[in-house]
């Protein structure tokens, strides 16, 4: 797992500073963030849902991706299926479709 410290929900990649009063990001193996018992899903910006809208969505950016909160997936779609986001969730890197150097 990474640990990034957080600051005022800032991400400062300093871990010797304002360390006293951050907050730690977990991420699991799937990279699946967890900050202050929330958990926020990952995307790529050209897979972002229709219904996030920058203004009222929590979401941090982070290392290219785009986390949004788990509630928000629930408000915009009560039907939403957790289990089946984290089974179908893929990186590139880990098809294995290009050669690696």
């Amino acid at each position: 797992m990474d640990n990034i410290n957080v600051r005022n929900n800032k991400i400062n990649n300093n871990k010797n500073k304002y360390s006293m009063h951050s907050k730690k990001i977990k991420f699991t193996q799937t990279n699946i963030l967890k900050l202050n018992n929330k958990i926020y899903l990952p995307y790529q910006l050209h897979q972002l849902p229709k219904w996030f809208n920058k203004e009222i969505t929590d979401f941090i950016s982070l290392k290219g991706y785009t986390y949004i909160n788990l509630n928000n997936h629930y408000d915009a779609n009560p039907y939403f299926d957790y289990e089946k986001f984290k089974n179908t969730l893929s990186y590139n890197r880990d098809l294995s479709y290009k050669q690696k150097r």
